[in-house]
């Protein structure tokens, strides 16, 4: 009698701990879920990080859309200063020193703002990136003030877009749009020294990056005797990469030696037989003859 008295009671406290225990995940799964579901932003949030030069420029901005309204000129005064987005200002982080326009900027996080007008628009950086919007904004602050051409858009823009295109190793646009209006700035990098620095440092070290070095000095035109040096470098250990015989033609082709730079292109070519990159390669050998 007592075994089963025993028996029927540490069922039930077995039962009542199991249940408990789903009640609590159960309640957990649910918080869960409601603290991951978001109702839609008016303005939403973005922010994207582009690599650049030899770090990266981050923008954070968040995103009205037209929705049917006059936007520069009427929601958007002109003339006056303007967050450039909606909700918290806008930031922009640049991880190396650059030119923002035709002024320095140093590495670091600024607020961009700007004043638009109908036929350009004024564009500023301030150190206080952490503001709200504009009023704790004082323009003594400013890092940065250029003046900009604004270009008209036949096609509308419905969501403000701040977006980084044509991008090089030492340049990049910056361009805003929205509604029917687009404003670039021009950015650069002055990077050269400070990459061939890092280069020729690596190139002593125990694994010579000889194809990005091959590549750098290619792409700016210098010591390209050395370059082909660094190409043949990668070539004796792939005799097969292609691409760097392509990469040798147009070394060649800036040195003004017009026979080899055919000769590569042609092995090339000759490599990529057979593969999806046959027609692209022999196209190539008909530019050099």
């Amino acid at each position: 009698m007592k075994r089963n008295v025993l028996s029927t009671v540490g069922l039930l406290f077995f039962t009542v701990v199991s249940t408990a225990q789903v009640s609590v995940s159960s309640t957990v799964s649910k918080e869960a879920v409601q603290q991951e579901f978001a109702m839609p932003a008016a303005s939403p949030k973005v922010t994207t990080k582009q690599q650049f030069s030899t770090s990266s420029i981050e923008l954070e901005y968040s995103r009205p859309s037209v929705k049917g309204r006059k936007i520069f000129g009427d929601m958007v005064a002109f003339e006056k200063p303007w967050r450039t987005g909606a909700n918290a200002a806008t930031k922009i982080t640049f991880g190396e020193e650059v030119f923002f326009g035709d002024q320095v900027v140093k590495a670091g996080t600024y607020a961009l703002y700007t004043i638009p007008n109908k036929g350009s628009w004024i564009i500023m950086l301030n150190t206080n990136h952490k503001s709200s919007g504009l009023n704790d904004i004082k323009p003594e602050n400013d890092v940065a003030k250029i003046e900009v051409k604004a270009t008209h858009l036949d096609e509308l823009v419905e969501t403000f877009t701040i977006e980084l295109n044509d991008i090089t190793s030492t340049s990049a646009t910056l361009n805003i749009m929205w509604e029917h209006t687009k404003v670039s700035v021009p950015i650069k990098a002055e990077n050269k020294e400070r990459i061939l620095t890092h280069l020729e440092k690596a190139l002593n070290g125990k694994n010579p990056p000889y194809r990005d070095a091959a590549f750098y000095f290619e792409e700016i035109g210098h010591d390209l005797p050395r370059a082909i040096e660094f190409a043949d470098k990668v070539l004796e250990e792939n005799p097969k990469a292609f691409w760097m015989y392509s990469l040798k033609a147009r070394i060649y082709k800036k040195m003004g030696d017009k026979k080899q730079a055919l000769k590569s292109a042609e092995t090339a070519a000759e490599l990529t037989k057979g593969t999806g990159y046959e027609e692209e390669y022999s196209k190539k050998v008909e530019e050099y003859k």
